[in-house]
């Protein structure tokens, strides 16, 4: 079998954790990525969870 996958199209190939002021600066961030200029970046918040 394909396992739970078999639908899936696209696949994550790495991840980097950015550490912004704010949206805009985490944008101008990823843009300087090389992979950004070949593919495409995804652009998402995370937040700390206090102990």
């Amino acid at each position: 079998t394909d396992g739970p996958f078999a639908e899936t199209k696209e696949q994550l190939a790495g991840l980097y954790l950015l550490d912004a002021r704010d949206l805009n600066e985490a944008i101008q961030m990823a843009a300087r990525i090389p992979p950004a200029r070949e593919g495409s970046i995804e652009v998402r918040p995370v937040r700390e969870l206090n102990p």
